[in-house]
């Protein structure tokens, strides 16, 4: 009989702990601390330079680059082109969203 009664409480408090949890979230939690969790989106960038001086050599390069939306991706990767590839061109680009991989959790 005591064992059953002490097989409540436990139940019973497991009950409260969690509720109290639940309730709280983590979305509470991390609002009372200050936390403001941002995934960054990504762009998947390509082009295609072409050799300076030259209208048949070309070489096609990509990158993934957090950005805030695909201008600044194309700007960032132009740079980077720039800088990388010193005799070459960039003749084109395309800049495309790549999905999330996953969901950021901050219950911690």
């Amino acid at each position: 009989m005591k064992r059953t009664g002490f097989n409540t409480f436990v139940a019973a408090v497991l009950l409260a702990v969690s509720s109290v949890t639940l309730a709280d979230g983590s979305d509470g939690r991390a609002a009372r601390i200050g936390w403001h969790v941002r995934q960054p989106t990504r762009f998947m960038v390509s082009g295609v330079l072409r050799k300076n001086g030259t209208t048949d050599v070309i070489k096609p390069i990509q990158a993934i680059i957090a950005a805030d939306n695909d201008d600044t991706a194309i700007k960032m990767f132009a740079k980077t082109a720039e800088r990388d590839y010193p005799a070459y061109a960039l003749i084109a680009t395309l800049a495309s969203p790549v999905p999330a991989a996953g969901k950021c959790e901050n219950s911690i």
